[in-house]
């Protein structure tokens, strides 16, 4: 099996006003959704993302420049991701079908990337 990161897109806080119950009740889709991947064997992990606090650091002249993000002017952020497991692309693109993100705001959208096996490209190098 093969592993996949989902990486879940939205606008910045997207959700920041809603009330705590609908909060929660969003919360509860992405925790069953989550949890049936995982009964089946095919969710390693994920993690929501926090809103601020984050630091975008890129190489300048040599030198590594942090600079304080995401941005407020962002047209989208990534709020969250999970690791999956599947055969491959299509089965892992099919795995995220159910998920709630799509659903739950206009805008939203995700993005599947395949996960190198990294054992496999230090046996080839030796």
């Amino acid at each position: 099996m093969a592993q996949f990161l989902l990486m879940l897109h939205q606008a910045p806080n997207y959700n920041s006003d809603l009330p705590r119950e609908k909060m929660m009740e969003m919360t509860r889709k992405y925790i069953a959704w989550a949890d049936g991947l995982r009964q089946k064997g095919q969710m390693v992990g994920g993690e929501k993302l926090t809103a601020s606090g984050g630091r975008q650091l890129r190489s300048s002249g040599g030198k590594l420049v942090a600079s304080d993000g995401p941005y407020a002017e962002a047209k989208d952020v990534i709020g969250g991701y999970f690791v999956l497991e599947a055969k491959d692309l299509a089965e892992a693109e099919a795995l995220t079908r159910d998920c709630p993100h799509m659903a739950l705001a206009p805008g939203n959208w995700a993005e599947i990337r395949p996960i190198e096996d990294m054992n496999k490209v230090r046996a080839a190098a030796g």
